[in-house]
């Protein structure tokens, strides 16, 4: 093996940051309501037969209805993953989604960004001495 380069090309899949969505517990308790609320009254029977009814009803024509569905839709989806994925490439490559040159010193990796590929892989050569650069992919 050959001696680790100091920069890398870094190629991000996803050139965003995915954030991490939490629910507060405190939010949950003030949007629930008491299942029994709605069992009062004179018709509590009535409710009863109607609620096991539709859960029945539900647990049989839920994989159905997402069956037919998802059959339905795989083709405005695929459409929609493809015009994105051209998007995000033309996005790239016009210089609205910067590339990023992964610098690694003794201390820690320095990110550099920079509009155009030419103006990258010519920083990466730069720093290496010349030479392929090499690519490092990540997905966010």
């Amino acid at each position: 093996m050959g001696k680790p380069k100091p920069a890398a090309l870094e190629i991000r899949v996803l050139p965003w940051r995915p954030r991490r969505r939490k629910i507060k517990p405190d939010d949950l308790r003030e949007m629930s309501t008491d299942a029994m609320d709605f069992a009062d009254g004179d018709d509590s029977g009535v409710v009863l037969v109607v609620g096991i009814l539709v859960t029945v009803l539900v647990f049989v024509f839920a994989p159905i209805a997402a069956v037919v569905l998802s059959i339905m839709f795989l083709p405005v989806e695929a459409g929609l993953v493809l015009v994105l994925g051209a998007l995000v490439i033309v996005a790239r490559f016009t210089g609205v989604i910067p590339w990023t040159v992964l610098v690694l010193t003794p201390e820690a990796e320095e990110h550099e960004r920079y509009r155009l590929l030419h103006r990258a892989v010519r920083r990466v050569r730069e720093l290496n001495g010349g030479g392929r650069p090499p690519v490092v992919w990540r997905w966010v």
